[in-house]
């Protein structure tokens, strides 16, 4: 049965073929979105750069060749494992699903065009190219749902009864997004309950992203107009490791804000650039928490440990090359981009 020593070494020799800084700069420098096309055929994405331009041109190509290549890899590192590593993997894996359906929910309750739906999707858990598109194709947001059930995604059942409340309370989105929430978590930390090393690290990671989402959340309901307490705290997803519920109301109001920054530094949780727009705050502690994951490397070279780090740096790596793509389609300056790049 293969075990994590056995699939590290898979992963390490994947890890071998990741682009470096000094490549991603090379690629950043050259003049136009066709060098970069040629320069990808030409590199470890050239299969799905391929047969990307059979159907796309330009940079929905380039996307389209990306978001193969990631799903492609991660689905490779599942062939390497069965039991309960491959369990873990999986469970891993369902955070990018969590985005993906995220986004399609708020696309589609926004009406937000299908074209941008698609450049937000990165295919990496269950949820491969093909059943994206087919729920890219839904009309709105109970659609979305109900393919999801159809292709028996474990987020399912939880989303059908959120939608009930989603209809009935006049479209809010709330209820959706927070029985994702909830269902990753729960389910998960499910899961690895166990003492052993690899649990331990999967649930230091369910922690982290439970942590981060009701940060996130707080400082939203800050915006929400006066709230009870009670009210509030409907919004919270138990099973962090840092953010209680105290913290989650402290910072919520800007009376108390300061107090519960003070106290959440204190324990631990990467308070850095709260107070800066939300979208950029949340962009730092999604980074900080990417970093951590890469950080992972450098542990238990027997454990789940590499195959959580080896995944972030690919996931890295493919947001910086949308980022490269879109700079030479859209006349973006390379140090913007420079600027907006994760882990180089």
């Amino acid at each position: 049965m293969p075990d994590f020593p056995y699939i590290n070494a898979r992963v390490r020799a994947m890890k071998s073929r990741l682009l470096d800084a000094a490549r991603i700069d090379e690629l950043l420098a050259l003049p136009s979105l066709d060098a970069l096309i040629q320069a990808l055929a030409n590199s470890p994405y050239g299969r799905e750069m391929q047969e990307a331009l059979t159907r796309y041109t330009g940079l929905r190509a380039v996307d389209a060749a990306l978001a193969q290549n990631f799903y492609r890899t991660t689905t490779k590192i599942l062939s390497f494992a069965d039991g309960k590593a491959k369990t873990l993997i999986e469970l891993v894996l369902l955070r990018w699903d969590l985005a993906n359906v995220r986004v399609l929910l708020r696309g589609k309750h926004f009406g937000v065009q299908d074209a941008q739906i698609e450049e937000n999707l990165l295919p990496a858990g269950a949820l491969s190219e093909a059943a994206l598109k087919e729920l890219l194709a839904a009309k709105d947001v109970p659609e979305v749902v109900g393919g999801l059930a159809a292709q028996g995604h474990p987020f399912a059942p939880s989303l059908a009864e959120a939608l009930k409340i989603y209809q009935a309370a006049k479209e809010e989105l709330f209820p959706l997004e927070l029985a994702l929430d909830r269902y990753y978590g729960t389910s998960g930390l499910t899961l690895v309950a166990g003492r052993g090393h690899n649990e331990q690290v999967v649930r230091g990671l369910l922690e982290a992203d439970i942590d981060a989402t009701n940060v996130k959340t707080a400082l939203k309901l800050q915006q929400a107009g006066t709230l009870s307490h009670k009210e509030k705290l409907r919004h919270f997803v138990t099973g962090g490791r840092t953010v209680t519920e105290d913290y989650f109301l402290a910072l919520s109001d800007p009376a108390s804000m300061e107090r519960g920054v003070r106290a959440l530094g204190a324990a631990g949780f990467p308070v850095k650039g709260i107070g800066a727009p939300p979208t950029e705050f949340e962009r730092q502690l999604d980074v900080t928490i990417n970093r951590a994951q890469r950080a992972l490397y450098l542990n238990d070279p027997l454990g789940i440990d590499i195959v959580i780090a080896y995944v972030a740096m690919k996931y890295n790596e493919v947001v910086n090359l949308r980022l490269v793509a879109r700079s030479k389609a859209l006349g973006i300056s390379r140090d913007r981009v420079r600027k907006e790049m994760v882990g180089v």
